[in-house]
């Protein structure tokens, strides 16, 4: 699947929340995320701009390998993604494959459906806290990434096509 993705830094969520009340988003998750990102020793997937990355929603584990196509305007990957049974059979087989975590991420996540793009409002916590809330909005296509950041009160300058390593630097937390 390709993923179209920006971010909108330093929003107000309680604001956020009730524009996508009043246009009708539908709430599809809100709850506790953590993520696992894994990379070789010389860091061969990071380096690339491709992301592998064991996910705990709720229950539910996820594996997930994102490829790095384009960050111009806005963030273009190629994503595979699967359930997976067990998150720590998966840490075990990536480390028999010498990969190994080289970051943990835990987040608190609310996420909306609307016109066919989904948008989260993303809150870090632990040692990415000092990152505020921001919006992250997923879509087919990049009008419809644009579409609904201007639904939400944004122009096209407020967004970002950066991935979670873009944040960490620009908040100096790396």
């Amino acid at each position: 699947m390709r993923e179209l993705e920006i971010k909108i830094l330093e929003v107000d969520p309680q604001k956020i929340r009730q524009c996508l009340e009043e246009v009708g988003a539908k709430k599809s998750f809100d709850g506790e995320m953590l993520a696992l990102f894994l990379d070789y020793e010389d860091r061969r997937i990071s380096k690339r701009g491709d992301v592998l990355r064991i996910r705990r929603e709720d229950q539910e584990i996820r594996l997930t390998y994102k490829s790095h196509i384009s960050q111009e305007g806005i963030k273009e990957m190629e994503e595979l993604e699967t359930s997976a049974g067990d998150a720590e059979t998966l840490i075990r087989i990536f480390e028999q494959l010498g990969c190994g975590i080289v970051k943990q991420t835990r987040k608190f996540r609310t996420q909306y459906e609307w016109k066919g793009t989904h948008i989260v409002l993303d809150d870090y916590k632990d040692d990415l806290s000092e990152i505020p809330v921001f919006v992250e909005i997923e879509a087919l296509d990049p009008e419809s990434l644009f579409e609904t950041a201007s639904m939400l009160g944004f122009s096209k300058g407020d967004c970002k096509s950066w991935n979670t390593y873009d944040l960490i630097r620009y908040y100096g937390l790396s």
